[in-house]
């Protein structure tokens, strides 16, 4: 697996350096894209092999959007000693920007390596370490809808693409979706062998995929398995399935994640043995809130303080909720809300010409953001609520969103 970059912000970052990193990645986002929507262009919705490719197509174009923060942010852990030299700078360059550069600044809110992700991230390493061991080390990761899980994952496997070599294609990371319908492991099968850039016969039984993915995996050194929304896979068989597809494997390490992926696991002791390491990304709430949101306040681009990391402020000798207090209540800790929130109250902020965010403002935003949900809600029989602003307490409904869009590259060869 490729090594990791990200781009940590400390007392001496350069803004116009990372807007100008950040340009060049969107332009080479927008250029791959149009590629891809060209091919699809040229495809046959009769042709089974057009077909495939047009799935490989779909979820590759969905994936790369996170290629416009291929090196996401990162607080190192100084950050606390430093605080104030790094507010110093970062603001000393907001100052000069226009408009333009404020508003594609936000799109760096679209992956932030926070401290959890960080540490999941150390996690896989060390999970690929014990590989070159000779000793396979799978693992489950749980968190709520919203946690940031799939949005990791999908940039992990975008950052680790395939390459087209003479003789093979190198795929170091694969991940795929587990499918919902139980009846049978073919489309599980099925997809695993489009992440290796290949393709299937309709004819194929189960054995056959299944020997054909284990001289894949071989073949394209394949270092890491991610089956995301595991849960899915219900069945006592289909679970077995999973369990055979790592047996077949040179000690490759699996990553199955879901929100609950523990009740996967249950009622099979041997897959429970494989699976018996746990990594949970927990909702933000209390401190580990007012952590979070001090880091990303350093990031705002206005002038003046938004104190987001306050759970009371001092108005008129009054004390009342602060931002901090609001966004737990509202968001209930969900990384996704937070970050829509304060990336939609931003926008609304740099577009009215006002120097920070301030509490109507985030009150204001949050109900444009229910609205939407609402309007979906009513289409999937799920939804929210917010009452009486700050004060309000979020009630949630089914909650069957993604976390986060990446993937790898789409590779050209249909066989080896």
């Amino acid at each position: 697996m490729y090594e990791i970059i990200t781009s940590v912000v400390d007392e001496k970052f350069d803004i116009r350096l990372r807007l100008v990193q950040m340009h060049v990645w969107k332009d080479e986002w927008l250029h791959e894209d149009e590629k891809l929507k060209a091919r699809l262009r040229q495809f046959s919705p009769n042709k089974r092999l057009d077909v495939q490719r047009g799935d490989q197509i779909g979820i590759l174009r969905k994936r790369l959007k996170m290629r416009v923060v291929r090196e996401p942010l990162e607080f190192s852990e100084k950050v606390k000693d430093s605080y104030k030299d790094i507010l110093k700078n970062l603001r000393g360059q907001f100052v000069g920007l226009s408009k333009e550069d404020r508003l594609m600044w936000l799109d760096n809110f679209i992956f932030l390596m926070t401290p959890d992700l960080w540490e999941l991230h150390e996690k896989v390493k060390n999970v690929l370490g014990y590989q070159s061991l000779g000793q396979q080390r799978n693992f489950l990761l749980g968190a709520p809808s919203g946690m940031g899980k799939t949005t990791y994952l999908n940039w992990l496997s975008a950052l680790n693409l395939a390459v087209v070599e003479e003789s093979r294609n190198f795929v170091p990371v694969i991940k795929v979706d587990a499918p919902v319908s139980n009846k049978t492991p073919r489309a599980l099968l099925q997809r695993l062998i489009l992440e290796c850039g290949l393709t299937y016969l309709q004819g194929d039984t189960e054995e056959e995929l299944n020997q054909k993915l284990a001289l894949y995996f071989q073949q394209c050194g394949v270092e890491l398995i991610i089956i995301d929304e595991v849960e899915h896979i219900s069945h006592p068989e289909m679970k077995r399935r999973v369990l055979d597809l790592s047996n077949r494997t040179q000690g490759v390490p699996f990553i199955c994640a879901s929100c609950n992926p523990a009740t996967w696991v249950m009622g099979d002791e041997e897959v429970a043995g494989r699976w018996n390491d746990f990594f949970e990304l927990p909702p933000y709430t209390g401190e580990r809130l007012s952590s979070l949101l001090a880091s990303i306040e350093l990031l705002l681009p206005f002038t003046q303080p938004s104190h987001l990391a306050l759970h009371t402020l001092k108005e008129n000798s009054r004390v009342v909720d602060g931002p901090a207090k609001f966004i737990e209540l509202t968001t209930e800790g969900i990384l996704r809300d937070i970050m829509i929130l304060i990336r939609d109250a931003s926008r609304m902020a740099i577009e009215n010409d006002l120097p920070c965010l301030t509490p109507d403002l985030l009150e204001k935003t949050w109900k444009k953001v229910q609205r939407k949900k609402s309007n979906r809600s009513f289409r999937t029989a799920g939804g929210f609520s917010v009452e009486s602003g700050a004060q309000g307490k979020t009630t949630s409904g089914p909650n069957c969103c993604q976390d986060g869009l990446v993937i790898k590259r789409l590779i050209n060869h249909s066989n080896l």
